[in-house]
């Protein structure tokens, strides 16, 4: 092994990044700051995923966010699954907002290929009911002013803290449709601070363990040998491959006991 080369080049930054065409606008939240970019490759068989998850903070809101650009297809049957803009976002004492932006062209539950579609699922979990309320009676209106195609529905695979989730959807490839959620999703959940109190301490630790022994390890067992590995658009896509970037584990704040998400 040549040492003069090992000190030099070992595992450099990769040159490839985001191709800036494919990434949404952020939403308007007044100081919003990148703070961090990870990239995250790996291979499974014939199926291969690139990700790469960006953070951001903004120092006037206390705002928290997280967005995930990801690739995960087959090389063989050019199966696909792609997260284009998922996030997440949090304030202290508030409720993380999810939201869970794919483009696939396979079933993420039997593995079938289908027709090209977009989906967009939106997540409010460990909300309190007032919450809820504003929340998506606000992207319900906008919805229908907007005439996506969309429903409601309570899924029986997420304990009751969950609720219900949202979901857009149209078909083939609508960028259109993942930028005006992203931006009523993240425009919704500054309503939720501004019209409902905070919760001082927020335990997040349910939502943690959760995603942790609910989602990660089942959805691990879930890739098949020749298909991407299922996420985008179900209840907690997000979460099943990348709870770790989103929701790092709980700290213990020794001067009041709360638990809080760890700032990173």
């Amino acid at each position: 092994m040549d040492e003069a080369c090992f000190i030099s080049d070992y595992l450099q930054p990769s040159t490839a990044r985001l191709d800036r065409r494919f990434t949404q606008p952020l939403p308007d939240i007044p100081g919003l700051v990148e703070v961090g970019q990870f990239i995250v490759q790996a291979e499974f068989g014939d199926t291969y995923s690139v990700n790469i998850i960006r953070k951001y903070l903004s120092a006037p809101t206390g705002l928290r966010l997280v967005e995930v650009y990801k690739n995960t297809q087959n090389k063989v049957t050019g199966n696909f699954v792609r997260l284009v803009g998922t996030l997440s976002l949090v304030r202290e004492g508030y409720p993380f907002m999810l939201l869970d932006a794919a483009i696939r062209n396979v079933n993420n539950v039997t593995g079938l290929r289908e027709e090209l579609n977009t989906r967009v699922a939106i997540h409010l979990p460990q909300a309190e009911t007032p919450q809820r309320q504003v929340f998506f009676n606000h992207i319900e209106e906008i919805a229908r002013e907007e005439l996506i195609d969309h429903r409601t529905f309570q899924p029986d695979t997420v304990p009751p803290f969950w609720g219900p989730v949202w979901l857009g959807q149209a078909h083939g490839v609508n960028f259109g449709l993942i930028q005006s959620l992203r931006n009523t999703a993240c425009h919704t959940y500054r309503h939720i601070i501004a019209e409902t109190p905070e919760r001082k301490p927020f335990d997040y630790r349910p939502l943690q363990e959760h995603n942790l022994f609910g989602m990660s390890w089942p959805g691990a067992q879930c890739v098949p040998k020749n298909g991407p590995v299922r996420a985008g658009g179900s209840p907690g896509g997000i979460l099943q491959h990348y709870g770790l970037g989103f929701l790092k584990s709980l700290s213990q704040n020794r001067d009041s006991g709360s638990r809080q998400p760890v700032q990173h």
